[in-house]
């Protein structure tokens, strides 16, 4: 691991998913979802794995719009050119695709003349949607940072914030970030931000795949979020977390020391040592009863490992003390040494036992 000089300035650390906006996709059409930008992106791009997490999740959220989606995505993916020009082919698949839609069927049948007007609709829609993709296929909207397993990376985005990014983590930010009236971060993994405040206040906020925000409001705070669990500890100053709840949005004021851990639409709330949560950020680790699960965590977020364990109740194996952020093979070595066990390596594969 490379040590970071991280000036004092205003720090954050967090980890987010996607930044698409959810609600408002529940009532799109199989158009809206083929002019959708993000939609686009999804298509185009299907080796990007954030688009691809985020629609496979709503659509296990939303199963009833499954079959608009994939009429949408076949309408994008029936596109075959090069040099941004269409043939004949191309255009006649494309408008093939269009009039299969169902909405098209039932007003061939029941309504001739509405079915009319719609042709000439879809055909500007057409037009528009075949610019737009050209246009996003040419302008992707993102400017993304990557880290691999075991790596940590200094980043210095527009504003001339600093962000540390952990392993096995991917920072997202618009292409056109000074040009928006919120600074809004997107984030997989786990990051440690330095936050630079900006003569005109502009507003700096974090978003994360299940909903939860967080305005800044002057401070230093770390949010981890990996699976189902999004956990956000105040180490100084002040911010406002917003919940999405089962029916409203839950706004919590915290104060440092303060941690929120947010699961299945329901949180609880706790006092505990921010120095625990953000000392990754110095290349170390604090233990404090730390559990042998816990640790086994991290093998698999940070590092990529494949860990097997012969007894399950090892995993409630606690330990205390600290120990240096280094390779996978040392921490593995300084694990054994610490809960006493045997711990091998083949490949990616970890086994540990008595």
């Amino acid at each position: 691991m490379r040590n970071h000089q991280v000036p004092p300035l205003k720090a954050y650390s967090f980890k987010i998913l996607d930044p698409r906006p959810v609600k408002k996709y529940v009532n799109f059409s199989v158009n809206d979802f083929v002019t959708d930008d993000y939609f686009q992106y999804w298509v185009s791009h299907p080796a990007d794995e954030s688009p691809r997490v985020f629609w496979e999740g709503w659509l296990q959220q939303h199963p009833e719009k499954r079959e608009d989606v994939e009429e949408a995505r076949a309408i994008l993916e029936s596109i075959r050119f090069s040099n941004h020009t269409l043939s004949h082919e191309d255009l006649t698949q494309l408008w093939d695709r269009i009039r299969n839609i169902d909405n098209d069927r039932e007003l061939k049948s029941h309504q001739p003349g509405l079915a009319r007007a719609w042709y000439a609709a879809a055909a500007v829609t057409l037009i528009l949607m075949v610019s737009a993709f050209f246009l996003f296929q040419r302008q992707e909207p993102w400017k993304e940072y990557h880290t691999a397993y075991g790596e940590t990376r200094t980043v210095v985005l527009p504003d001339n914030s600093q962000v540390i990014l952990n392993a096995n983590s991917t920072l997202r930010i618009l292409k056109d970030w000074n040009d928006k009236a919120d600074r809004e971060i997107w984030l997989e993994g786990e990051a440690f931000f330095s936050v630079v405040h900006t003569k005109t206040n502009q507003p700096f906020r974090v978003r994360t795949d299940d909903g939860v925000s967080v305005d800044v409001l002057g401070t230093m705070f770390n949010v981890y979020k990996r699976t189902l669990k999004t956990t956000v500890i105040l180490k100084s100053g002040q911010i406002r977390l917003n919940l999405p709840m089962a029916e409203s949005q839950e706004k919590i004021l915290m104060k440092p020391g303060d941690m929120v851990e947010f699961k299945g639409k329901k949180y609880k709330k706790e006092e505990v040592d921010p120095q625990l949560y953000t000392a990754w950020t110095q290349n170390k680790i604090i233990l404090n009863h730390t559990s042998l699960g816990e640790m086994v965590r991290m093998l698999r977020d940070n590092y990529g490992l494949e860990v097997k364990v012969a007894d399950a109740t090892l995993l409630e194996q606690t330990v205390s003390g600290s120990m240096p952020l280094a390779s996978a093979e040392d921490l593995l070595q300084q694990m054994a040494k610490a809960f006493q066990l045997k711990i091998t390596r083949e490949g990616s594969t970890i086994t540990i036992e008595e």
